[in-house]
């Protein structure tokens, strides 16, 4: 149930089977856990070790010279980070959005994360 991978970072980080476990208000085995999770994750067309907003923002970074240039003040990549975490996180709420690419949506929030930062730098 644990997959640890280079996105257990800020603002993720690792859920133990026996923490879901214990939210559950019923009995749950680990073996319904398990089955829970291969049916929503099968449901979404996931596949554990595809590509990930973690690893689509780290490339970002590293591809991008611009993006270096443009937000590589003190705190400045950090925050796009964050903030590009934040979308994403928000946008979760919403079902429509999983008709959409994980690097599509990932690029958006970079995008958004960089108008953000950008946006308070400016303003202060």
């Amino acid at each position: 149930t644990t997959q640890f991978h280079r996105d257990v970072l800020y603002p993720l980080d690792v859920i133990y089977a026996h923490e879901f476990l214990a939210l559950a208000p019923h009995e749950l085995t680990f073996d319904d856990l398990e089955s829970a999770q291969r049916d929503v994750l099968d449901a979404l067309a996931f596949r554990v070790g595809s590509a990930t907003p973690g690893a689509f923002i780290d490339e970002a970074w590293h591809a991008l010279p611009t993006l270096r240039r443009l937000v590589g003040f003190d705190g400045g990549w950090d925050g796009v980070q964050g903030e590009a975490w934040d979308v994403l996180c928000e946008a979760l709420q919403f079902p429509e959005v999983l008709q959409f690419p994980i690097s599509l949506l990932t690029g958006a929030a970079l995008v958004e994360g960089v108008v953000r930062v950008l946006s308070k730098r400016f303003k202060t």
